[in-house]
């Protein structure tokens, strides 16, 4: 796990090269869930067909987040864009042909199929997205507005409440809970609750 961490650090810490002009940026649609599947089986399709020379980079652009479980908060990787995978590669029919008949593969992004390269602009903004930023780590909000939580953190341990407002930014939630017999609002972290339907 540690080597997978690194490397995704790394992945986002990298800016698109755009010293190579024959490689450019694509996207590939895949089924939800199958991005890591069909990353692997482009990286071992390209090598076992002496194609690799011409893909410098697959990513699936995966960002570090926090979840809250059970009070405690731990450190996941999520996909910010499900469904679809970049690749940096050389503009080439038979390759393109090839990675469509993947399995998990629904089309490369471009007019009628045809595989389009990403703008300079276009592939920033996805690095961007994946970038690691110490200042404003992201926490994953399961919550809704209507769910129904336990507070198990805090002064008002073991208290049923019912979520009024979700700020994901901050992972904070405001909940509306009945305490002796008045309906009173409480800003708690995501951390401090859990479903109070388990």
């Amino acid at each position: 796990m540690q080597h997978f961490e690194r490397a995704v650090a790394e992945m986002a810490e990298q800016k698109p090269q755009s010293e190579q002009a024959n490689l450019q940026w694509y996207v590939i649609q895949t089924f939800t869930g199958w991005e890591k599947r069909v990353k692997t089986a482009i990286e071992h399709l390209t090598e076992i067909e002496g194609l690799a020379h011409k893909v410098e980079r697959v990513l699936v652009p995966l960002k570090k987040m926090l979840e809250a479980k059970g009070g405690k908060q731990r450190e996941v990787y999520r996909n910010v864009m499900p469904g679809y995978v970049f690749i940096r590669m050389e503009a080439d029919n038979h390759l393109f042909d090839l990675i469509q008949k993947i399995q998990g593969v629904s089309m490369f992004l471009g007019p009628e199929g045809h595989p389009t390269p990403l703008s300079e602009a276009e592939i920033n903004n996805v690095f961007d997205a994946i970038r690691e930023r110490p200042d404003r780590q992201q926490v994953i909000v399961k919550f809704r507005v209507g769910d129904q939580i336990r507070v198990i953190g805090g002064p008002f341990e073991g208290i049923i409440g019912t979520v009024e407002h979700v700020d994901e930014d901050k992972g904070r939630l405001k909940v509306s809970v009945n305490i002796l017999g008045r309906a009173t609002s409480l800003e708690l972290d995501v951390s401090q609750v859990e479903d109070a339907v388990q």
